[in-house]
């Protein structure tokens, strides 16, 4: 083993000596891009509200420290071939790179290494020494250097020219070429720069992920310190796969040592999202200071559980190699306008309101087709056309189309004869439709799981079991098949941070369909037994403390319930108190009124003369007493 470590540290060496000499990416980068989940719709605000949310995250302290603008940020140059920031941007780029700085992060830009970006904003070739020296007065730490509007130019040509123009600067600028690993670039991108792009770009599914990365891993000898196989940016978080896929798609950009650039919204991050995206041990194998990328060493085909097609409501279509064996490639065209798969209960059909277009898959065949005419019916009634081998829905009468160079995502789209993606030469003996020499495919009875490892410069080797099925299954492997020396291992779950405990021979997990285990393997040594021992006393540790302090709140609850009763009956005392110096209050006042008023009363009657005063006569009649007319 330590023969081996010491070939492996030699040749990284060796690569090290050949590659951009930069200082730079000496581990994968990472950081944060706006492209996967912003694309052209980026401005000020967006990127310092992103900022500081990297900041109060904590991402930056895991070594997320590249803060990336992607394609959209230029519009234009001045007479000078200086390059002009978009009016989104109306403070320009450097106040931007200035607060990224101030935060710890570094700072990174997109240009194209042709006249045009893939956005049709301006591009960098013939203005490379103008735009180096101008990033590089803006304080920008990185540059990702796109491919598109190339005319035809050798990437071998073009990608050089900037990075002779990087060199001249004063200030090191990580340099990512992203040219879609066309020329076969991993041969030679070392010598140019610090990560080269070997996948054309990512989609957020599943199958997409796992496309690019088998394209990735075709690769891996030619990763190393300094320069970098790049799969494509995460798409951790945007919404497209779900929690458990998220956490195989980070699991394999790890031990790929592919770079981890999150395109995700980090404003909005679910607690999902931050727990894939933080873990530290994960973050560690990409980060290996050993750099060797990890790589697929074991595919196994596993059968589809008994009676699981008649469990499958729907499967997706791909194109795959022909095999006349495979049922899952048979179609039949029948009367009622349906195209089923294997004569079976399960027909193509259109899928909408889908993010990437329509879509199409097998699915249960409807009832009565032929004499229903609604449009979910229409969404499995076909039109073929021998003449010109084309596949119609009447649903809008598109066109069954391929549209794009990894043989899925096949869906409709507005007909053109002259689109190869949408011709379909039906075998009319062999029930199969094929296009560019390749089978339409339902989703296949056999599927696969996978074993990749890499070593890591401790001398230990991570390994992650994965199962790409549709189903749940058993995953496994043994120490022969990792070509180890030694019978028994240590294992390490680096998603549970847990360890497992020694294995002798080998090791098999049950996973869920799209499930992975990352594991660090060690010889086992009786060390380990204190280090579980100690992890196990750890863990006993703080289930005690958590339920000490759920004993302690249940405690503080019921004597906060005691001390209410208790309070209770004081409270009423208070009120009857308080009544009684109210009613007291109230009657005091009652007797001052009427004293008050008695008084008035009183004065009132002393003031009237006396000759006015009404008099009672003998018999009790008021009797008033006026001066006879007759006596006057």
């Amino acid at each position: 083993m330590k023969k081996t470590l010491f070939v492996i540290i030699s040749i990284n060496l060796i690569k090290i000596l050949y590659s951009l000499d930069n200082g730079l990416g000496l581990t994968p980068q990472m950081g944060w891009n706006s492209w996967n989940k912003f694309a052209c719709n980026i401005n000020e605000t967006l990127i310092y509200n992103t900022i500081d949310a990297l900041n109060k995250s904590g991402l930056i302290e895991l070594g997320y420290n590249y803060m990336n603008l992607d394609d959209c940020w230029q519009i234009s140059r001045d007479e000078n071939g200086i390059i002009i920031p978009d009016s989104r941007f109306p403070n320009g780029i450097k106040p931007l790179v200035d607060y990224a700085h101030s935060k710890g992060l570094k700072f990174g830009l997109y240009s194209d290494g042709g006249n045009f970006t893939c956005q049709l904003r301006p591009g960098g070739y013939g203005y490379e020494e103008i735009d180096a020296k101008t990033y590089s007065e803006w304080g920008v730490d990185y540059l990702k250097y796109d491919n598109c509007f190339n005319g035809g130019i050798s990437s071998k040509i073009r990608y050089p020219r900037m990075r002779d123009a990087l060199m001249k600067q004063e200030r090191p600028i990580f340099y990512s070429i992203c040219q879609w690993g066309e020329e076969d670039i991993p041969t030679w991108g070392k010598d140019v720069g610090n990560s080269w792009r070997t996948t054309p770009d990512i989609v957020d599914t599943w199958k997409s992920m796992l496309n690019i990365i088998d394209k990735n891993n075709k690769w891996y000898e030619y990763a190393g310190p300094g320069g970098w196989n790049d799969p494509d940016m995460l798409e951790v978080g945007n919404g497209g796969m779900s929690y458990i896929e998220y956490k195989t798609h980070f699991s394999l950009w790890a031990i790929s040592k592919a770079p981890l650039l999150i395109g995700c919204d980090v404003t909005k991050m679910s607690n999902e999202t931050w727990e894939i995206l933080s873990n530290e041990e994960v973050i560690a194998v990409n980060q290996d200071k050993l750099g060797e990328q990890g790589r697929k060493i074991k595919i196994i085909d596993v059968n589809l559980p008994k009676n699981y097609n008649n469990k499958l409501e729907e499967s997706y279509l791909e194109l795959v190699e022909c095999n006349k064996e495979k049922n899952e490639q048979k179609w039949f065209i029948k009367e009622d306008g349906s195209i089923s798969n294997n004569n079976e209960d399960l027909c193509m059909e259109v899928k909408t309101g889908l993010k990437r277009g329509d879509q199409v898959f097998t699915h249960k065949c409807h009832k009565n087709l032929k004499l229903d005419i609604s449009p979910e019916a229409k969404k499995q009634k076909w039109i073929y056309f021998p003449e010109n081998q084309t596949i119609i829905t009447e649903y809008d009468y598109k066109c069954l189309d391929l549209y794009n160079d990894e043989n899925i995502n096949i869906g409709t789209h507005e007909c053109d004869n002259d689109l190869e993606t949408q011709k379909w030469e039906y075998n009319e003996k062999e029930h199969t439709f094929q296009s560019m020499g390749k089978c339409l495919s339902s989703a296949a009875t056999v599927e696969q799981v996978e074993i990749w490892a890499g070593n890591l410069s401790d001398g230990s080797l991570a390994v992650l079991l994965l199962n790409r099925a549709s189903f749940d299954t058993n995953v496994g492997i043994t120490w022969e098949e990792l070509t180890l020396n030694y019978t028994i291992a240590s294992l390490r779950d680096l998603w549970k941070r847990k360890y497992l405990g020694e294995y002798k021979d080998g090791y098999t997990v049950f996973l869920k369909s799209h499930e992975s285990q990352l594991l660090k393997v060690n010889e086992y040594n009786k060390s380990d037994e204190g280090e579980e021992e100690e992890e196990g006393e750890k863990e006993e540790e703080k289930k005690e403390e958590e339920k000490k302090e759920e004993e302690k709140k249940e405690e503080e609850k019921e004597n906060e319930e005691e001390k209410d009763k208790n309070i209770e009956p004081d409270k009423d005392n208070n009120v009857l108190v308080v009544s009684l110096v109210i009613v007291s209050l109230c009657i005091v006042i009652g007797i001052v009124i009427f004293i008050i008023l008695y008084m008035k009363f009183k004065r009132k009657k002393a003031e009237i003369p006396e000759d006015n005063r009404n008099t009672e006569d003998l018999n009790g009649k008021l009797v008033r007493n006026t001066v006879d007319s007759e006596t006057q």
